[in-house]
């Protein structure tokens, strides 16, 4: 790698640090991305999928048009550059889990922003267990997340923009209008680092909390491949008669490891969940950084002014990280000024009262 004289530095190569990567050099400027490479990262587990309902109260997610169509937009550009298919379009079949959920469901009927994406009258044939009846969310699918990490990745690292290394953070340093490591430079930092957000002393007073995650591999036949099923957990197909299954949601947990209770859990909601015979031929576990009030994190550090930190996607990577990744693009080129819901100074408090007596 010839050129050591950068614009970014972007510390963490999941979702978010690809995303920003390729914000940034759509604007054409100069970036590196390092990535310790965790095998078990939750972005490369993740079943990649986007929804523009949200949750068990279903509810339509906070500027969903505008995220589904810069994902879209995204990945026809990200596709064409790497040459490869990774956005598959495919509806969710949801069955309700009792009657309070299905009432709550016609109530929400009555909203627009909710009825757009629903189809109650859906006829699919599939094996979803469906006695409390079900719905179609319109306008749904998956990324094939780690082969598109792993291709891009790949590409810039050809482009010379993107190392496969472990750092820390002592070895960076603040060197005022710039920062140093090793014998590189940049004028700004972006931090994309997901669930190792703690190792970073500039942002570990944010109240971000960790959440582990499992996920199945099984085999099953006969299952409907278009849509993926969804109760309680979801099913979406991988390949031939492959699919992934999950996710669990662990508060409390002592490592990143699969575990058997985490497997039986699986296993048992996915016997709730269809009526065919399945084998389990992986499983996998991750660990997602969660936020109080669930809304990701963007925005400049509180007194370092080239520093910044796009974290906390949760489980809606996918579908957040294009159109956050280009807000924030647009906020360091231009000006644009962050929507408050994701902003950092929303919790500016955290930063004074965990820096009242020491400073960073």
């Amino acid at each position: 790698m010839k050129n050591k004289n950068f614009e970014f530095l972007i510390t963490g190569g999941g979702i978010a640090g690809l995303m920003m990567a390729f914000h940034l050099r759509k604007a054409g400027k100069s970036f590196l991305v390092i990535d310790n490479k965790l095998a078990q990262s939750s972005s490369k587990i993740a079943a990649g999928m986007y929804n523009p309902i949200s949750g068990k109260r279903m509810s339509v997610n906070w500027k969903a048009e505008e995220l589904l169509a810069q994902l879209h937009k995204d990945f026809i550009e990200m596709e064409s550059l790497l040459g490869a298919n990774y956005l598959v379009h495919s509806n969710i079949l949801q069955a309700f889990g009792n009657v309070k959920e299905s009432n709550d469901f016609m109530a929400r009927l009555d909203y627009p922003a909710f009825k757009q994406y629903v189809n109650v009258e859906s006829t699919i044939d599939c094996a979803l267990k469906n006695e409390f009846g079900l719905f179609e969310v319109i306008g749904s699918g998956w990324v094939k997340t780690a082969e598109w990490i792993n291709a891009f990745q790949d590409f810039l690292k050809n482009e010379g923009n993107f190392l496969q290394e472990h750092y820390n953070w002592e070895q960076i340093e603040n060197c005022g209008e710039n920062w140093q490591w090793k014998d590189y430079q940049f004028e700004k930092i972006i931090c994309c680092e997901g669930s190792q957000f703690g190792q970073n002393p500039y942002f570990n007073w944010l109240p971000f909390k960790l959440c582990k995650g499992q996920v199945l591999l099984i085999d099953c036949k006969d299952l409907n491949e278009k849509y993926i099923l969804k109760r309680g957990v979801y099913l979406v197909h991988q390949y031939d008669t492959i699919y992934k299954v999950g996710a669990s949601y662990e508060w409390d947990f002592e490592n990143a490891e699969p575990t058997e209770a985490g497997r039986e859990t699986l296993i048992e909601k996915v016997k709730q969940m269809i009526k065919l015979p399945f084998e389990v031929i992986d499983h996998l576990a991750g660990i997602r950084p969660t936020t109080r009030d669930r809304a990701a994190i963007l925005g400049q550090h509180p007194t370092v002014s080239n520093l910044y930190v796009f974290n906390g996607l949760g489980t809606k990577g996918m579908l957040q990280a294009p159109f956050l990744a280009a807000h924030l693009c647009n906020h360091l080129l231009t000006g644009e000024r962050l929507h408050k819901e994701i902003n950092l100074q929303r919790f500016h408090q955290f930063y004074v009262s965990s820096h009242s007596n020491t400073k960073v």
